[in-house]
């Protein structure tokens, strides 16, 4: 009975030991199952997790693609609409740097040549740009010119304007020194094409065939600036210039005087550039356009932008149709290509000055940025000169190198 007793707890201990073996298993197995569970559920939050990042990406990709669409198409439309600001802004930056835009001109635009004629038809018509140096290319075309016509103008000591006749006595120069201010005080392109013709008939008592031939002088728009503000500041006015555009004169409503005494002398820098009125600024620009293409000096019928844009593309026009123009800045080249231009000479040779008064000037930068700011057009229009000048005197070197041209 004890044996059987004995063996019974044997038994009962054993099972016991068996279940703890079972149980462990078990939780072993639960744990297992609860981890791999816990992993599954942790691969599909991952997966998603990962879903939704595509997601987010690609949407973020769209918007940014939508984004630079539209940045584009706003900024293309910006360019056209302030297509004239962006393109002034280049032309300042170049100035500023010493550089250039590089214009691909027409071979007819920068090889330009004429066989004048002036007992005959051709009539040389100098458009005199203030400040420019005009006075003196102005002298030299009277005094200085081998016209071939037995001598250069008759000049007497003392008279203002000199008598620049053919052996037919007919006129074959228009200027200021020839035939004096007949279409104005330094009359403007716009002017002297509505006036040329009529001032020539009534001189010659006449009216004939002529061809004519429009030159000028153009100069560095800051140094101009300066250079007018130093004239003015001694005293000078040109308010007896007519302004004639579309039949009639400015009015004083366009174009308010700056001053209100009888001149600006004594003018100080900083008045010269406040005036909004001041037809110094970008004065080579208006003096070549054809003010007619912009309402003439009515500036309400449009945009300052439009106006500028068409009165900048007109100068432009007109500069490439001129028969010449040179620089102030060279001297020499411009000498060498009006006589090679037109198949003339000079008596004497044209001289470079180092230094002129508006050089002795040292503007503050805030004055040097403002005169800037006020002559963006006359920048530009510089440039574009500067380059296409430069061109023509590359040409011309080329050709007078060429020894192919000239056989022995």
């Amino acid at each position: 009975m004890h044996e059987e007793m004995q063996e019974e707890e044997k038994e009962e201990m054993q099972e016991a030991v068996e279940m703890q073996d079972e149980e462990k298993e078990l939780e072993m197995q639960e744990k297992k199952e609860e981890k791999e569970e816990m992993q599954e559920e942790e691969e599909k939050n991952e997966l998603a997790m990962s879903r939704c990042q595509r997601k987010w990406i690609v949407t973020g990709v769209a918007i940014a693609v939508t984004t630079t669409f539209l940045f584009i198409v706003y900024t293309n439309n910006t360019y056209q609409s302030n297509g004239t600001n962006n393109l002034l802004y280049k032309y300042v930056q170049t100035y500023k740097n010493g550089e250039l835009i590089p214009n691909n001109f027409a071979p007819y635009v920068i090889n330009r040549e004429y066989t004048l004629d002036l007992e005959d038809e051709d009539v040389i018509v100098f458009l005199h740009i203030q400040k420019t140096g005009g006075s003196t290319f102005g002298r030299h075309l009277v005094r200085n010119l081998d016209t071939g016509l037995g001598k250069p103008c008759n000049c007497v000591k003392g008279v203002k304007r000199c008598e620049c006749l053919t052996p037919k006595k007919t006129l074959w120069l228009f200027s200021r020194y020839s035939t004096g201010w007949v279409c104005g005080l330094h009359a403007d392109w716009t002017e002297l094409k509505s006036c040329v013709e009529e001032q020539m008939d009534k001189k010659e008592n006449m009216h004939r065939k002529r061809r004519y031939h429009y030159v000028s002088i153009l100069r560095d728009p800051v140094s101009r600036y300066l250079s007018e503000w130093k004239h003015v500041r001694r005293g000078a006015t040109w308010k007896t210039a007519r302004l004639y555009c579309n039949g009639r004169q400015a009015t004083l409503k366009e174009v308010p005087f700056c001053y209100e005494s009888e001149n600006w002398q004594g003018v100080t820098l900083n008045e010269f550039l406040k005036c909004p009125f001041n037809l110094a600024n970008n004065r080579q620009t208006r003096m070549l356009a054809n003010l007619s293409k912009v309402n003439c000096y009515n500036s309400t019928g449009m945009s300052e932008e439009e106006r500028n844009a068409m009165m900048l593309e007109s100068a432009k026009e007109n500069l490439r149709n001129l028969s010449f123009f040179g620089l102030t800045e060279y001297q020499v080249e411009t000498q060498k290509l009006f006589e090679h231009v037109f198949h003339i000479q000079f008596i004497k040779d044209f001289y470079q000055l180092n230094e002129t008064h508006s050089m002795k000037t040292r503007p503050t930068s805030e004055q040097w940025k403002k005169v800037i700011e006020l002559n963006t057009l006359d920048i530009a229009l510089y440039q574009y000169a500067k380059d296409l000048f430069l061109q023509r005197v590359k040409a011309m070197n080329e050709e007078l190198n060429d020894k192919s041209l000239f056989p022995e």
